[in-house]
């Protein structure tokens, strides 16, 4: 009887234990896309010798197609914020574009000119260096909520500087979670400008003054 007793609550404890997790999962899940959150919702930089592999994910309150819109248009990012100075379209159309940014990262200006590749079917943005002081190889990946109003984005990309000296890793990864955020806050300021974000309206206003 005692040992009937014992699994029991053994049974129990484990059926407790994973309504708990199951629970925890769907407001962890629920986080995602309810609220305000920073520019960067989750970040996994890992370096292995000189090359960096990089996975960030931000949400942008706009449904996905107004989101991969405001992706293929890239001029548009220039002056939004103001570390991106030049977002110049060089070639290209609906499908690839070759763009030249200058970007200022951690108070150092940063030329660079990527092709951007854009997947419509895939809800999928290329990214790959053409000229520059990083090698860039990755892709942004567009996931709808589950009522369509707010898109996540996933940036997975590897990368590899080049320049001369080494670059301290905490250096590295600063500046890789700068340029990430600085590009989604462009792009939310051109969904929030152009009337298409789903933002709460107080955050529309600071955004665009």
């Amino acid at each position: 009887m005692r040992n009937v007793i014992i699994i029991v609550a053994l049974v129990a404890a484990a059926a407790g234990a994973w309504v708990f997790l199951k629970v925890r999962g769907v407001r962890q899940a629920a986080v995602k896309w309810e609220g305000q959150v920073p520019e960067i919702t989750s970040a996994d930089i890992r370096k292995d010798k000189d090359l960096v592999n990089v996975k960030l994910t931000s949400r942008i309150d706009a449904p996905i197609d107004d989101v991969f819109a405001a992706f293929q248009s890239p001029e548009r990012s220039q002056g939004l914020v103001e570390e991106i100075k030049v977002a110049k379209v060089l070639s290209g159309d609906d499908k690839k574009k070759t763009v030249e940014f200058h970007i200022t990262t951690l108070g150092q200006l940063q030329v660079l000119t990527v092709d951007l590749t854009y997947v419509k079917e895939k809800s999928e943005v290329g990214i790959k260096t053409v000229e520059g002081v990083i090698d860039i190889d990755g892709v942004y990946a567009l996931s709808p909520s589950p009522d369509g109003k707010k898109t996540l984005v996933t940036y997975t990309a590897t990368q590899k500087n080049k320049l001369p000296l080494p670059v301290p890793k905490s250096v590295e990864e600063s500046a890789i979670k700068e340029q990430f955020a600085n590009l989604m806050r462009a792009i939310k300021k051109d969904l929030q400008l152009q009337g298409k974000s789903t933002a709460d309206a107080r955050l529309e206003l600071r955004l665009a003054a």
